[in-house]
């Protein structure tokens, strides 16, 4: 089982891993999306504004969750790769209990917390007097199932990391399927509407997170929480914190940033909410795809890295961004061509078609910058480069798209705020160019590439057993 993951890591052809790396990731990616869009997809076949706004509205909330724990997940599967690129076991089981205790102990203060704030939070993210009672509905229960969510997510990233990219995908289809059947059966038949939605994401997540934990139990994984490599030591934190703290202030970011987009659009009515939170389902799509594409190098990445490989690190960069710009491509033709078709398949109201086709048009033209920007960042947060990883990943929906969406909103009006994410995913692009290139001007200097790699597969250390995955 050891061995055929880190020939994968070490050896395999750069092509060939990614594949087999990457495509799993980026099923697991698309699975997440029609996960995501299960509840807008059928919530909108009730044709109420409404509760689909109320939806729309309860998502930065929602992201704000993953946010935190992306901290511990991302933070603790960055460092723990590259532990196992220096063949550091016991490091590396220690990071992965670490990064679960924490993730477990911060879901019980998101849940007693969001309890206590739900109201105030959902009015400031846009929510009407009209939408407000769904938006509590549907938040509620999401609230209550955030330890089932926050730990999937971690677990997810932490068998990413060192490789078990099939396990994760497995994971996310079982939990879609669920709640694809799951959610008209409460919807409709039941009558329980956005609340009916809620109750089917949490049992699709629930079921998600028995299999992943099922990994663990039949003893598959190279670095095996136990609480007996649990120890608090700061060097650990400060590893996890490095990396995770800049991904999750991006996805806390962005959910400030669709805080911001809502609570502006409600001026225009919530037919513009409505429409901005269809979009930003829509276009999840190729945003999770190239996601997946990134997050299935993280691993290549991280231990080419931690084994001081610097050519094959860059060459799976280089590919990556090849098939980055492939998939852009695809995206930018489909969504171009069929915006109010692509619509239509979420709400028929003439009304939010027709704004959120307009909305759709301006988001798509920035794919292609998006196919730059997501693998560059993925590589520097693998590499565990603190600093750029921050501002990077702030920039995207904090540090210039807040100030599009109050800037471009007052001069333009609704058309400037449509305009203001494309502008950011442009300047965002140029940023982690820049970035990326002062680091590996950097790697050149600092690291020597391996001579050799000395040991053979026979030779490397299988501290777990168990069957391949």
């Amino acid at each position: 089982m050891d061995k055929k993951r880190i020939y994968i890591l070490e050896r395999m052809p750069i092509q060939k891993a990614i594949f087999t790396l990457a495509i799993p990731s980026v099923v697991s990616t698309i699975v997440q999306v029609f996960y995501n869009i299960t509840d807008t997809f059928f919530i909108g076949q009730l044709n109420d504004p409404l509760q689909l706004a109320a939806v729309s509205i309860a998502m930065p909330m929602f992201s704000a969750q993953m946010a935190i724990s992306g901290i511990f997940g991302n933070g603790a599967a960055s460092y723990l790769s590259r532990q196992l690129g220096k063949k550091d076991y016991n490091g590396a089981r220690e990071t992965a209990t670490l990064g679960i205790v924490s993730c477990l102990i911060a879901s019980l203060l998101v849940l007693i917390l969001g309890l206590i704030f739900i109201k105030p939070l959902l009015t400031l993210s846009g929510a009407s007097p009209q939408s407000l009672g769904y938006a509590i509905d549907y938040m509620r229960i999401i609230l209550l199932g955030v330890p089932i969510l926050m730990l999937k997510y971690t677990l997810a990233q932490l068998l990413r990391a060192e490789g078990s990219t099939k396990t994760v995908m497995a994971a996310n289809l079982i939990g879609t399927g669920a709640n694809i059947v799951l959610d008209p059966l409460f919807i409709f038949v039941f009558k329980m509407g956005v609340t009916g939605a809620a109750i089917a994401t949490i049992i699709g997540v629930a079921l998600g997170l028995t299999y992943l934990l099922s990994f663990y139990w039949q003893r598959k994984s190279m670095a095996m929480p136990s609480l007996h490599y649990l120890k608090f030591r700061w060097k650990t934190f400060q590893e996890i914190f490095k990396i995770g703290i800049p991904t999750s202030l991006s996805q806390i970011m962005t959910s400030i940033g669709n805080l911001i987009c809502y609570n502006t659009a409600a001026v225009y009515g919530d037919v513009a909410v409505a429409s901005f939170g269809v979009v930003w389902r829509v276009m999840s799509l190729p945003i999770f795809v190239m996601s997946g594409l990134a997050i299935g190098i993280q691993p290549l990445i991280g231990y080419t890295y931690g084994a001081n490989n610097l050519k094959r690190m860059k060459q799976t960069i280089s590919t990556c961004l090849k098939y980055a710009a492939v998939i852009a491509v695809f995206f930018l033709g489909v969504f171009l061509a069929f915006p109010h078709y692509v619509i239509m398949a979420f709400i028929r109201d003439p009304n939010v078609v027709r704004m959120a086709s307009k909305v759709l048009i301006a988001f798509t033209l920035a794919t292609p910058f998006i196919a730059v920007q997501m693998p560059l960042m993925v590589s520097i947060q693998a590499m565990g480069k603190g600093l750029p990883s921050l501002i990077i990943a702030v920039s995207r929906n904090g540090l210039v798209y807040i100030p599009a969406v109050y800037l471009l909103n007052h001069l333009f009006g609704f058309n400037g705020l449509v305009w203001a994410l494309p502008l950011s995913d442009v300047l965002s692009a140029f940023m982690a160019v820049g970035f990326f290139l002062a680091i590996v001007r950097k790697l050149k200097y600092h690291h020597k590439e391996p001579e050799i790699i000395k040991h053979t597969l026979e030779e490397i250390p299988i501290p777990i057993t168990g069957e391949p995955d």
